[in-house]
């Protein structure tokens, strides 16, 4: 019997994989249980679009985490301008760090999650920040996140 050798990589995401990142993104809220899967295909559809817009407008980029070629998680950061500091507007926000169940426990959010801190500084972000969920937390916490305070109006 010959067993068979995976190949994990990631790479950069674009415009052309918006409907995996949509895709992924439902998964993972379904798993989290802010999504009912009979509503997912719809929120696959109308996330793929979002997606894509967010790229054109280079408000977003992301990474596929692969074995061999099939998508297995992805990471995204989001960038937006608030008012005008001494040191610049730009703020940045990781999110949709999603690492398949049977992945997990390996480095791979880490990996991802480095990925889009690196794109965050390249930019100049002036701030950079996430939510993570509550198991998650540890692996922010590694990578130098801390708790910040913020208020929150939800609808």
């Amino acid at each position: 019997m010959v067993q068979e050798l995976t190949t994990i990589s990631i790479r950069a995401a674009g415009a052309a994989d918006a409907a995996t990142l949509a895709a992924l993104r439902a998964e993972s809220l379904i798993e989290m249980k802010l999504l009912e899967p009979p509503a997912g295909p719809r929120f696959v559809e109308e996330a793929r679009r979002r997606f894509e817009e967010l790229f054109e407008q280079r408000m977003l980029q992301a990474w596929l985490l692969l074995d061999g070629a099939s998508p297995i998680g992805c990471a995204c950061v989001l960038f937006w301008n608030r008012l005008p500091y001494p040191d610049g507007a730009l703020h940045a926000e990781i999110a949709g760090v999603y690492v398949a169940p049977g992945y997990r426990r390996r480095g791979y959010a880490t990996r991802l999650t480095r990925e889009a801190i690196a794109a965050a500084r390249a930019r100049n972000a002036r701030k950079i920040v996430l939510h993570p969920t509550a198991a998650a937390r540890p692996l922010y916490e590694r990578l130098g996140f801390t708790a910040a305070q913020q208020m929150q109006l939800r609808p």
